[in-house]
């Protein structure tokens, strides 16, 4: 099983190896997983995701869409809106979202975002986690 602490592990493989700390603290996964409820975490900005199942990593993916307008650079929560709809029956369900019919069995998401000048990094990123972790709904490069 993926869990939040491998992710953050292999993740810190991968800064270690190639972020030039001469730049500036490498970006680090929220500490807490966004759960329907309020703002995501870092969707003003370019970078990965992971979806979760509990505390199962069940998919790993990347955001950079480079936006437009008031929403420049805001690939994070332009990518993420696929994965969650408004909540249109409150007294069922009190989060003010809900998981898309694909992915109901979501509990949380969690994001890492990436500084404007660097955002090219969140794909390699995401590569390197699904390579080394291949969670199960990922299809591209599964071992």
């Amino acid at each position: 099983m993926i869990t939040k602490d491998l992710l953050n592990s292999v993740t810190n493989d991968f800064f270690s190896r190639y972020w030039n700390p001469k730049i500036g603290e490498n970006p680090t996964w929220e500490k807490s997983e966004w759960n329907f409820n309020g703002t995501i975490p870092n969707h003003d900005k370019q970078g990965c995701y992971a979806l979760l199942k509990n505390d199962e990593v069940i998919y790993i993916g990347v955001g950079i869409s480079k936006g437009s307008g008031i929403y420049k650079n805001h690939g994070l929560g332009f990518r993420l809106k696929r994965y969650f709809k408004v909540n249109k029956n409150l007294q069922l369900n009190p989060n003010k979202y809900l998981p898309t019919e694909k992915w109901q069995e979501l509990t949380g998401i969690l994001t890492i975002g990436f500084p404007n000048e660097h955002f090219c990094l969140a794909s390699a990123l995401e590569i390197y986690l699904i390579n080394n972790l291949n969670p199960s709904r990922n299809k591209s490069f599964n071992k």
